[in-house]
């Protein structure tokens, strides 16, 4: 089979793995949610509908009033996948959100694997296709890279970053370096409306592999040769971004850092050698207390954990290998975070993470996801054990495109290579070195299947959606709620913040809402650290707790001054109180007394407030 028909086989098994994985969802995306995560799959509706509006509206698509009103939400603060979203508008507007996010969802890990695909066999990492395979499997179904497809799309959609890095490599070659650095500012200004999060942490991470790759004498020639093209870099990525960059960090609702408490979500020492809990060995009940479905990002199982090391071992003379081994170490250890946690308990041991938590962009991080930059590190070496050891002698060992990059003096293409223009440098094998014996490659391959099968992945489960009431699914809302009024949910809460989005996009944001699920400055932080959701006025908190106990509370005039006053600061229009929410009756009666007498419209109460 030519290498055109091998690659569209390639690509064809990733999607159907991915579709797979997803398939309990697409079995009725408009009717269906992740089960482990369906908060942040309403989030992510949300800002695919909003980004839809830019084009049907022209709203604004890094901010919004529609959320948090009337504060609205910096959504260049918050994950709003733009690089995805708007390209993807036409289909939301064509079958909905949910179809959109079941779609984002699927491309994420079959797109990464498939670009760790081309990257590890266009650029040299490895001679053998099988060896790019598996290796580029692993990079985008790995057990991390399946726990962040749980509505995590922007997280595992990683297609960008090797290509990022097939840029960087590129560097050091022979060309026109302001054509080099133009293509990589596309790359990084795409993947910063994907998420900067995840290239952040590939920045870093090729700087340590660089530091442990690289001789002493090669970093500073290096560093010479890829000046001009990363100078091009620079000014056209901060040119087309200084002013989305500036409105993240300055603009209205912009914060600084995470709320102290996420900076505790950090990996567990257990996890390491646990198996995830979509691994067809894994077991949920065994590893709950070392963290949820969403953030498994340390779960290699104990079969893995000690192949690694061994492979490592064995490709150690191999620059490329064992800089890669190195750098999976040292974010392995980041990731622990502060203080290290056993089984679910803080250990006395201070993580070296303790050092950069404090510091610009660190205290962004959460740092369990630090641990993410080891997945495709172990892709990568399993890639090159396989070829070297499994399915190619070890004969002669190709040099990744950095070797290239950091050593090569200028010359011919290397024919076929991902960097065409790169030298065919190589790091030749010691003369004395012989090819493996069929024994030794059997007891490789016996010991690569111990420890990936147990990985396998199970599909990602999926319920019912919460049906919306009847008054927003029909449209009836649109004869009592004005275009673009602002609508409080009652009793006020997190999940009414998630329903009241539901809705929202139900009705294609044609009306506002306050509160929801988002990050904003806490109010009462002069440091303007992030906080989950809005603060609760004292109204909310009163129904809130109404809606708790089923107590009507006696109410005096300070209490119906105070509703005025926090109505007055949504600039609410109108309060809605479905019928089905547990305590709905002293909730109603309640709200009476606040607001007066309420209308009740299908299956909602309405109380018609401006």
């Amino acid at each position: 089979m030519k290498t055109g028909g091998k690659n569209a086989l390639v690509v064809v098994s990733y999607v159907v793995f991915s579709v797979v994985l997803f398939q309990h969802l697409w079995a009725a995306p408009q009717t269906r949610m992740l089960a482990d995560n369906n908060q942040d799959q309403v989030f992510f509706e949300w800002v695919l509908t909003h980004a839809a509006r830019f084009f049907t509206h022209g709203d604004s698509p890094i901010f919004t009033d529609q959320l948090n009103a009337p504060l609205g939400v910096n959504l260049m603060a918050n994950t709003s996948i733009l690089g995805l979203a708007l390209p993807l508008a036409p289909i939301t507007l064509l079958f909905g959100a949910p179809v959109t996010f079941a779609l984002i969802s699927t491309i994420a890990p079959a797109a990464t694997s498939i670009a760790w695909f081309f990257m590890l066999v266009g650029c040299g990492v490895v001679r053998s296709r099988t060896a790019a395979y598996l290796g580029a499997l692993f990079c985008g179904f790995g057990p991390a890279m399946v726990s962040q497809t749980t509505a995590h799309p922007n997280i595992a959609g990683q297609f960008m970053i090797p290509l990022i890095l097939w840029a960087v490599f590129r560097m050091r070659t022979p060309g026109n370096p302001v054509r080099k650095g133009l293509v990589l500012a596309g790359l990084v200004v795409y993947q910063c409306f994907i998420n900067e999060e995840v290239l952040f942490l590939a920045a870093f991470a090729l700087l340590v592999f660089l530091l442990v790759f690289l001789r002493p004498g090669e970093m500073l020639p290096a560093a010479r040769a890829a000046l001009p093209a990363l100078g091009v870099t620079a000014l056209a990525a901060g040119a087309v971004m200084a002013y989305p960059l500036w409105h993240q960090f300055a603009g209205p609702q912009a914060y600084h850092g995470l709320p102290d408490h996420v900076h505790g979500f950090s990996a567990d020492l257990a996890g390491f050698y646990n198996f995830s809990r979509r691994s067809i060995l894994g077991d949920a009940t065994l590893i709950d207390k070392l963290g949820g479905p969403t953030e498994e990002n340390t779960f290699f199982g104990w079969p893995l954990l000690l192949l690694l090391p061994a492979a490592a071992a064995a490709l150690w003379r191999e620059r490329a290998a064992r800089a890669v081994f190195v750098t999976a170490v040292v974010f392995a250890l980041l990731s622990l975070g502060p203080v290290a946690r056993y089984q679910g308990e803080e250990t006395t041991w201070h993580g070296p993470w303790r050092w950069l938590v404090d510091l610009p962009l660190f205290d962004s991080v959460v740092p369990t996801r630090v641990a993410l930059v080891v997945t495709p590190l172990v892709g990568v070496l399993l890639a090159i054990l396989v070829d070297r050891f499994i399915v190619v002698p070890p004969v002669t060992r190709a040099g990744p495109a950095l070797a290239v990059a950091a050593t090569a003096p200028a010359g011919p293409p290397a024919e076929g290579s991902f960097a065409s223009e790169a030298p065919a440098a190589r790091e030749v094998a010691d003369p004395d070195d012989e090819p493996l014996p069929v024994a030794g490659r059997w007891l490789w391959a016996a010991a690569l299947a111990m420890a990936l099968v147990p990985l396998v992945p199970t599909p990602q489960p999926a319920n019912e959606r919460p049906a919306a009431p009847i008054f927003f699914s029909s449209g009836v809302w649109r004869q009592h709620v004005p275009d673009q009024a602002t609508v409080v949910v009652i009793p006020g809460g997190w999940w009414e913040g998630l329903d009241a989005m539901r809705w929202a996009v139900d009705s294609n944001l044609d009306f506002k809402i306050a509160g929801g699920y988002f990050l904003a400055p806490d109010p009462n932080d002069p440091e303007r650290k992030a906080m989950f959701g809005p603060l609760y006025p004292q109204t909310w908190s009163l129904l809130g707790q109404v809606g708790n106990d089923g107590v009507v509370p006696q109410l005096g005039p300070e209490y119906v001054a105070q509703a005025k006053a926090d109505l007055a600061y949504w600039k609410a229009d109108r309060i809605i109180l479905a019928d089905g929410h547990g305590n709905s009756d002293a909730i109603r009666q309640t709200a009476d007394l606040l607001f007066g007498p309420g209308e009740h419209v299908e299956d909602v109460w309405v109380w018609k407030v401006s």
